[in-house]
């Protein structure tokens, strides 16, 4: 999943990643464009042939979701939303490519606050939910893209209810929790804020309260001078909430 957005780009990766890292072609003009196939009050959806079911999953879960990011991230009205999904694999990592300048093996990204672009996997309408989360977030914070990556994500992660349990991860049993660093890396390195990103969000809300997840958002995770704590100190009681929380 990521971003282009006033000359950014940024690269997010859909927790639930579809497809494997299988080439993609370069004559993108090669394959069926997508179309206009649905239209709810907020969104517009897109496709070259992802069937009407699918995309009416897609919808009704996004008009259901956005309400809850708008208040929960304290936006306004927000400009209509456009989603383009893609049914024909070779087309979207084409399309990926194109956009990133690499291959990445993503099944979603947001172009700007006010696009969502996902492969229609089984996962799709969460991954939209998903990628509809980091939309709003920039209507936050129009820097806030992958800036820093960790918040970025944990953001999109919490709102979007995609929590990890710790006591399936073996670094977070034994005791050695990623630090931010680690989590804001790039998507190839490490992925691992997928897996602990949501009880970054968590430790947040239940620490600080949700106006202060919007608040770093604001200050682009200056987690000191929002809440008071330097990273690492940040890093330590992230974990001790999780330890008490997850692993007792």
């Amino acid at each position: 999943m990521g971003v282009r957005h006033t000359a950014l780009l940024a690269v997010l990766v859909s927790v639930a990643c579809g497809g494997g890292g299988q080439g993609a072609p370069t004559g993108a003009s090669a394959f069926a464009p997508l179309s206009l196939r649905l239209e709810t009050a907020h969104f517009r959806l897109y496709t070259d042939g992802a069937p009407d079911a699918v995309l009416q999953d897609v919808a009704a879960r996004l008009e259901a979701q956005l309400p809850q990011y708008q208040s929960d991230l304290e936006v306004g009205a927000t400009s209509p939303f456009t989603v383009r999904v893609w049914q024909d694999q070779n087309a979207w990592y084409a399309e990926v490519q194109s956009h990133f300048g690499r291959q990445i093996d993503a099944t979603g990204y947001v172009n700007g606050p006010a696009e969502i672009r996902v492969l229609a996997v089984p996962q799709v309408a969460r991954n939209a939910t998903h990628e509809l989360a980091h939309c709003v977030s920039l209507y936050v914070n129009p820097r806030f893209a992958n800036n820093p990556r960790w918040l970025w994500e944990s953001v999109a992660l919490w709102e979007n209810g995609e929590l990890v349990d710790p006591r399936t991860l073996g670094y977070m049993v034994s005791g050695r929790p990623p630090a931010l660093e680690e989590l804001s890396a790039d998507v190839t390195t490490s992925r691992k804020v997928y897996e602990v990103g949501y009880t970054i969000g968590e430790f947040v809300v239940s620490s600080s309260g949700a106006h202060a997840l919007v608040r770093l958002i604001q200050a682009n995770g200056d987690t000191a001078t929002v809440v008071g704590l330097s990273s690492r100190a940040f890093e330590e009681a992230w974990y001790a909430f999780v330890r008490e929380r997850y692993l007792q």
